[in-house]
């Protein structure tokens, strides 16, 4: 009789390879709970738009507020300080906030900038003269306006630093004087592309009053305080250091 012999087939496996079901990944392809970033960045882009316009409306108020005179440079002030608190991912009531930091740095930022504004004026004033023609000389007229506008950007910068750097106005008059000659010399990078931003948009808005009536001031306070706080904050700590350290030996 003859065996017969059966092949046992052997038993499937029920282990599947869950990296051939699972859909892969590929970097183009975003979880489905994860926005966009353009939709973010728009996002971020029309946030920071709608504080600059409420920053200028309320600039503009406090400073025909202190009749423009006693009023521009404490409002610049308190809209650094909005700036600043909105970086720091506050939300930002603009108009209670400003409010306080204007009649807080009414007297102080007025004493501080007034130097430098009345720089800035002699300035204004050579050039004037050089366009109304009363320097004939040719050298004359080269020398003084060489003066006016190295003047006018020094005098900018140190109002700027004035103005956006808590820790240069903070000082001691004396020595945010002080502060404010010696920082343009030791940021010449910072300061030399402050001054040509800003000039950029004093032109832009020149050509442009309605943009210079929304967002004017608030956007040349931004572009100020972006390019220098941080820098210059940098540079103080690291001369407050160095004097620490040679006063301890």
């Amino acid at each position: 009789m003859d065996e017969t012999v059966t092949a046992r087939t052997p038993p499937t496996s029920r282990s599947t390879d869950h990296s051939a079901q699972a859909p892969r990944r590929g970097r183009g392809i975003r979880e489905p709970d994860q926005p966009a970033a353009w939709s973010t960045r728009l996002s971020e882009a029309v946030d920071t738009l709608w504080l600059a316009l409420r920053i200028n409306l309320v600039w503009i108020l406090l400073t025909l507020l202190g009749l423009v005179v006693l009023g521009a440079a404490p409002a610049t002030a308190a809209a650094a300080g909005a700036f600043r608190a909105a970086r720091h991912g506050v939300p930002v009531r603009v108009l209670p906030t400003m409010w306080a930091s204007f009649r807080a740095e009414l007297l102080g930022a007025n004493l501080r900038m007034l130097p430098l504004l009345v720089v800035q004026a002699g300035s204004l004033a050579m050039v004037w003269m050089i366009a109304a023609g009363a320097v004939d000389h040719p050298l004359a007229t080269a020398a003084l306006g060489t003066l006016a506008a190295v003047a006018a950007g020094w005098a900018t910068v140190g109002l700027g630093m004035i103005a956006v750097v808590p820790r240069v106005r903070d000082q001691e008059l004396l020595v945010t004087w002080r502060l404010a000659l010696m920082l343009p010399a030791a940021l010449p990078l910072r300061s030399l592309s402050a001054v040509a931003l800003l000039l950029a948009w004093v032109l832009l808005c020149s050509l442009l009053w309605p943009l210079a009536l929304l967002v004017g001031a608030a956007t040349a306070i931004g572009l100020t305080g972006a390019l220098l706080v941080r820098r210059t904050e940098l540079l103080l700590e690291d001369v407050k250091r160095r004097q620490d350290t040679t006063t301890a030996r």
